[in-house]
């Protein structure tokens, strides 16, 4: 409980530690605070790239799931759950997956 305490200063930034250990806290952040705005900036640049694309409305209402970087965080079982509840409502749900490392090897129609 103690090292979580720490731990929880640490990012808090509660000065608890004299100034040699600010300028510590300093030197481990400024990598993370750094890649933090390079993350920002693709992200804006992906985003303006992507505004410019042609896009045409399927007429269909879609329901997009998640981080793709991220795994773990139940989006496949709550997307599963979701089309449970919306089959019963009598609607038609579909899911469509890339899959786990997918690669498309072969069109389909």
């Amino acid at each position: 409980m103690k090292f979580y305490k720490h731990i929880l200063n640490f990012l808090t930034n509660k000065k608890e530690y004299g100034q040699k250990i600010s300028f510590l806290k300093l030197a481990l952040k400024l990598p993370l605070i750094l890649s933090s705005f390079v993350v920002i900036l693709f992200s804006k640049i992906k985003r303006v790239a992507f505004s410019s694309v042609n896009t045409k409305d399927s007429g269909l209402f879609v329901v997009s799931f998640g981080n793709i970087n991220m795994g773990g965080a139940g989006k496949t079982p709550f997307a599963l759950s979701l089309a449970e509840y919306l089959y019963e409502k009598g609607l038609r749900p579909c899911i469509i997956s890339r899959g786990y490392k997918g690669g498309l090897k072969k069109k389909s129609i």
